[in-house]
């Protein structure tokens, strides 16, 4: 049954014929003589792929090529070139063809070719109904939470995703500055494009470069080839740029041109590409210090900052972290084939006590790492061992500091000593050059009379205080 429509675009009559006599038992065929003739047909109805002979009379066949991918229609050209020359071949494909056929022409090798870009095109419909089906069933939940931070920037992303301003963001490692940007690009009307996510501090800044704008391949034949790069390839879509201050001032210079030209040179210096990408910056550090310190361009900044997004840490929202908790155990817990899992009331309250340097990834990893040594369906508090649970309680002093009273403080110091001390009082007031009396007489103020290692998971005496 023929279902996929073709296009044969060539202007010599035994090429379109021969073609055409070839294909039509197995595809609906059309014949056009030019480039111009096609692209009338194209504005208004839909082809899945494309044959077209380079040296098509009326029009440039290469620049044909590069018009109907610079459209965004969903169409695969097939470039059939008379010049068997490894340089045209690469432009082509460069430009959007997916395939090379030299002639003359071999039929078999051309319907090779047509069935290899059919699957391709399959595949990359079944991701779309996927990425659909996620949409559908998760909307914008991507970030898990129902504190007023995270409705406010639920809020934001709504409405700036079907713009095309460009946005930038702000937030400590692992506060979730990724998952804004895939969710405004699934908002968006990029959404059925590329995403694509680089890191510019895990990047060389050579290769940060060459990533972005394209590079030379010297084949072991000695051809060139010109790999393009993740702009060009993201056409119509969005790039996140994560640790955007780590970028060479070169780099900047080029991306500003991408921001308010939309093209850059090409990297054989030949000619301009074109690229209609969303670009998202992002970074873990202060942009306007960044800006005095000359890591970042104070005009690429204003040009990224046109809506700014800040993550708030995850210790400022804590009242998400059972959300949180529950979220990645019913993942975890399905991904290993694991049955239904609960923590206990005392794992729950540590965990919501945690200062959580690393953020929301810091949470996950500890529920991923729980959930697989689980034995049972029960996580209690021995499966969370948290690495940073010095470092929290000097993190809850440093908090106790700037927003508690001195009585907060006093607690504190005391309560940790004695943890730190193994309850000794002796050594506990020694230390604290103060005399066992009176560390009797503060503990009994403070109402600190269980075992120190509960009162440790108590909860936090500022929020108590106040």
């Amino acid at each position: 049954m023929k279902s996929q429509k073709l296009m044969v675009v060539a202007d010599l009559p035994d090429v379109a014929d021969f073609l055409v006599n070839e294909l039509k038992s197995s595809y609906h065929v059309l014949k056009m003589a030019t480039g111009i003739e096609a692209m009338e047909v194209l504005c208004k109805e839909r082809y899945d792929m494309l044959i077209v002979d380079i040296a098509t009379s009326g029009a440039d066949g290469e620049a044909f090529i590069s018009k109907v991918v610079e459209m965004g229609m969903d169409i695969i050209a097939i470039a059939d070139t008379a010049m068997s020359d490894v340089d045209i071949a690469s432009k082509l494909i460069r430009l959007g063809a997916c395939d090379c056929i030299e002639k003359p022409i071999k039929i078999d090798a051309l319907k090779h070719a047509i069935e290899r870009a059919i699957e391709f095109r399959e595949l990359e419909r079944r991701n779309r109904a996927l990425q659909t089906q996620l949409e559908d069933t998760s909307g914008a939940k991507l970030l898990v939470g129902n504190s007023v931070a995270i409705q406010q920037i639920r809020e934001k992303i709504r409405l700036v995703a079907p713009a095309e301003t460009n946005i930038f963001l702000t937030g400590e490692n692992g506060t979730g500055k990724g998952l804004v940007a895939q969710e405004i690009h699934l908002l968006s009307n990029r959404k059925s494009n590329p995403f694509i996510k680089i890191n510019c501090a895990s990047v060389p800044e050579t290769l940060l470069e060459s990533q972005l704008f394209g590079q030379e391949i010297v084949a072991p034949t000695g051809a060139i080839h010109f790999l393009p790069g993740r702009l060009e390839l993201s056409n119509a879509g969005t790039v996140l740029l994560e640790e955007i201050t780590e970028m060479s001032a070169t780099t900047q210079a080029k991306l500003l041109r991408v921001l308010e030209e939309g093209e850059f040179d090409g990297i054989d210096g030949k000619k301009t590409v074109k690229v209609d990408v969303r670009i998202i910056g992002a970074t873990n550090r202060d942009p306007m210090g960044e800006i005095r310190k000359g890591n970042l361009r104070e005009d690429l900044y204003y040009r990224l900052n046109v809506v700014p997004i800040e993550l708030p840490p995850l210790r400022e929202r804590s009242e998400d972290i059972p959300l949180l908790i529950d979220h990645f155990v019913e993942i975890y817990a399905s991904r290993n084939h694991r049955e239904p899992i609960k923590l206990t009331p005392d794992a729950m309250k540590k965990l919501c006590k945690a200062y959580w340097k690393g953020n929301v990834r810091e949470l996950e990893n500890h529920i991923e790492r729980a959930v697989i040594m689980a034995g049972g369906t029960t996580l209690d508090t021995d499966f969370f061992q948290l690495e940073n649970e010095r470092d929290e309680q000097l993190s809850r002093m440093e908090h106790a500091f700037r927003y508690g009273s001195i009585r907060d403080m006093e607690k504190l110091m005391i309560l940790n000593r004695l943890v730190e001390l193994k309850e000794n009082r002796t050594r506990a007031a020694k230390s604290l050059d103060i005399s066992v009396r009176t560390l009797r007489n503060k503990l009994n103020e403070y109402s600190i009379s269980r075992k120190v290692k509960s009162l440790s998971e108590e909860q936090d005496p500022v929020s108590v205080h106040q």
